[in-house]
């Protein structure tokens, strides 16, 4: 069974088109949703393998109902992906991060749209997926009774940062060679199903889920440095006009995006700053001043650290300029 093709109530906002390949589904992203592929693979009976490497422009609203017990694993190797939960609650993946969860779980939404997400999803349908395991393998030591089960007993997707192994396999499967692929994709499924079976590969690193409060109040902190970055706002500042807990809220906006609040003003601003050497004639100190840098020579020394030129460099590299 193939996702692509059993999901299309829950797809149908998002796919284009459908383009057959040689071992494989091609499918685009529909132009109002955004741009990308996703390359779906039918491995062995029981499992599909999907690389996704697209962006989106706004979240996907509907609930995703299969008529069948499988469970999804999906490795962020870039991105940012909020899933919001019918039991209000919130788990975000970011890059090295790892999701499992059945189809049991009632999702909301979600929002791929912070970032461009490039990752694999591995679709384990039961019962085939044992069987196909057990013949591999020459045993009969697996059950679908065993497999997985608290993925499926879960009220929301289980979501970690992978361990070294686990993290090892997907980049594996990213460099697969041509000869003999399908081969090693199935290899390399069976290496990570048995790893997750133990338990341990994916609840070592499991991460805080967070009720719609918490975030509402940590989005509000991320506009409220965003608007202000010709200005220094201090985070116990930010902390009092969100209502939040400064320890909570440092710990949280750190979960979400991956950063903590100065980091991740300093990186806008930064961004920020380059699109306005590039795109307008302002000065360089005029820049400076508008993305909160009180003097050219700290904002100099600021770009130069992350993007190893000046901004006179930066600006002169701009054919027009």
């Amino acid at each position: 069974m193939r996702r692509m093709e059993a999901d299309k109530n829950f797809l149908k906002e998002i796919i284009g088109g459908r383009i057959p390949q040689k071992d494989s589904m091609l499918y685009t992203i529909a132009p109002h949703a955004g741009k990308g592929t996703m390359l779906s693979f039918q491995v062995m009976p029981g499992v599909e393998v999907i690389y996704n490497d697209f962006e989106l422009l706004c979240p996907v609203n509907k609930v995703l109902q299969l008529n069948v017990d499988c469970i999804e694993i999906t490795y962020c190797r870039h991105g940012h992906i909020e899933i919001e939960f019918a039991n209000h609650k919130y788990a975000y993946l970011m890059a090295g991060d790892l999701s499992l969860f059945g189809y049991r779980t009632d999702v909301v939404s979600c929002d791929f749209s912070a970032k461009p997400c490039v990752g694999i999803t591995v679709m384990a349908y039961l019962p085939d997926v044992i069987r196909s395991m057990n013949i591999m393998l020459g045993t009969n030591e697996f059950s679908s009774a065993y497999f997985l089960k608290n993925v499926f007993t879960a009220d929301t997707c289980i979501v970690s940062h992978a361990t070294q192994s686990v993290d090892h396999i997907f980049k594996e499967l990213f460099v697969l060679p041509d000869t003999y692929k399908n081969y090693f994709m199935k290899t390399k499924v069976i290496e990570l199903l048995l790893y997750l079976m133990q338990g341990t590969d994916y609840k070592e690193n499991e991460k805080v889920y967070f009720s719609k409060s918490s975030v509402d109040k940590i989005k509000a902190a991320r506009r409220l440095v965003l608007q202000n970055l010709d200005k220094h706002i201090t985070l116990q500042k930010i902390s009092q006009t969100v209502g939040m807990n400064r320890t909570d809220l440092e710990k949280g906006f750190k979960s979400i995006y991956g950063s903590t609040v100065f980091a991740y003003s300093k990186a806008y601003k930064l961004q920020k700053a380059k699109e306005l050497l590039w795109d307008t004639d302002l000065s360089i100190l005029e820049v400076a001043l508008s993305c909160g840098y009180g003097s050219g020579s700290k904002f100099a020394k600021a770009f130069q650290d992350v993007y190893g030129m000046s901004p006179l460099q930066y600006r002169q590299s701009h054919p027009e300029k």
